[in-house]
């Protein structure tokens, strides 16, 4: 992993390493808390190192990071092994060992729990072959978590062996788990309106993913993969006053990455990333792009996976990764002033179905109980209504004019 991932990786290891002072600190025998404190940060921090391996390749790199470092079927003798090299080293650890054995597990095993519960993946069951643990409730830096942590472990190295202490780091403990545990019920309600609305719409198959805008919980970016391909996105914010789901869809490209089905890059970013993949042509070459991470027009992890010969596609050799995409300051303020100031009117950012030779879900707007009881759907558009196509009212679906072939939503003649 190098680059932006390898600075992503340092700054979540913040966190990482708060949580496992926190939990070898509140484990460890009183007498030694500062000395937890260090030693826990350490461990917490511990299973990221992999991010300085390279595994021989840019697919290589993305997906095997989190992998044998994470799995909870090593990580428990790597703690054993770490715990009797402490006994070794240290006797005064030896009258409390089985609990300086307890805080050593807790560090390592707290860490890759913490990362299943992000939207990356995590082989928790490494060497097993089952795909990547990734809840996604949480974006990998969130103040709203860490700040607890901060000001345990900053209390507990302040005041010691003290009783206080103890209770610093109880407080900091339960209040960013309670945390993590109300992100999962939120992003579980969402989820589930989003769910039944595909079943309404007769594509119980479309895969759902719903993730929290960095840095918050109170605004989720809801991502469906279709069975034909294509894919939708859409916004959902707990301060939108009357909440409704309204969906973009965009085309997937399917068939740019159909002749590369069987390769082993392609193979395994499916894997990786739930089947939430999709693919663009760019200059000549095919671009498999992570739908998990980032938003429609810029995505964070993207690979050149295929060129295009004489009209034929086929693979690249070596897959690239290609360069995140530039900070855009426009957007960022565009997605905070959407949370803060709520649902847009309902013609807004909405785009009409793409053509395509298979059959789309028109973009949603419908009102999920779930979320918010009392509210009313937004009554769909009618023809020669500014900014709704005739085709789209008829359907019931929300169009924004066509103004620009190139941009989202739009159809291409």
């Amino acid at each position: 992993m190098r680059g932006p991932s390898l600075g992503c990786a340092i700054v979540d290891s913040v966190t990482q390493f708060l949580l496992g002072a926190a939990v070898t600190a509140a484990a460890a025998p009183p007498r030694h808390r500062r000395i937890a404190l260090l030693l826990g940060g350490a461990l917490g921090t511990l299973p990221d190192l992999d991010v300085f391996i390279d595994f021989g390749g840019a697919v290589e790199n993305f997906t095997y990071h989190r992998g044998f470092s994470h799995s909870l079927f090593v990580l428990p003798w790597v703690g054993l092994a770490l715990w009797g090299l402490l006994l070794w080293a240290w006797r005064g650890a030896r009258p409390d060992r089985w609990r300086w054995l307890a805080a050593f597990q807790l560090a390592l095993v707290t860490h890759v729990l913490l990362d299943a519960f992000t939207v990356y993946g995590t082989q928790l069951f490494w060497p097993l072959s089952t795909p990547p643990v990734s809840i996604g409730s949480i974006f990998i830096i969130d103040p709203a978590y860490t700040s607890p942590l901060l000001v345990g472990v900053a209390m507990a190295a302040i005041l010691g062996a003290k009783p206080r202490a103890g209770f610093w780091l109880g407080v900091g403990l339960l209040l960013s788990q309670a945390y993590l545990a109300w992100t999962w019920v939120v992003q579980q309600q969402i989820r589930a309106a989003v769910v039944a609305d595909m079943v309404d719409e007769g594509l119980p198959d479309a895969k759902v993913l719903v993730t929290p805008a960095p840095f918050t919980s109170l605004f989720w970016r809801i991502a469906v993969a279709y069975p034909s391909g294509d894919y939708a996105e859409g916004y959902w914010s707990l301060l939108d006053p009357k909440p409704s789901l309204r969906l973009l869809i965009h085309q997937g490209n399917p068939h740019l990455l159909a002749p590369l089905a069987d390769t082993w890059p392609v193979e395994r970013l499916r894997w990786f990333t739930h089947g939430f993949l999709a693919a663009e042509e760019v200059d000549g070459r095919i671009v498999a792009k992570d739908l998990r991470m980032g938003v429609e027009g810029a995505y964070v992890f993207r690979f050149a996976v295929g060129e295009r010969r004489g009209g034929t596609i086929v693979p690249l050799e070596p897959v690239e990764q290609l360069p995140w995409p530039t900070r855009d300051w426009a957007t960022i303020r565009a997605v905070w002033q959407r949370a803060r100031d709520g649902q847009p009117s309902p013609r807004a950012e909405i785009g009409a179905p793409q053509a395509a030779p298979f059959p789309l879900a028109p973009p949603v707007d419908r009102f999920s109980p779930l979320i918010a009881p009392g509210a009313a759907p937004t009554p769909a558009p009618a023809p020669g209504d500014p900014g709704v196509d005739e085709a789209s009212a008829d359907a019931g679906v929300d169009a924004v004019a066509p103004t620009d072939p190139d941009s989202p939503g739009e159809m291409e003649e």
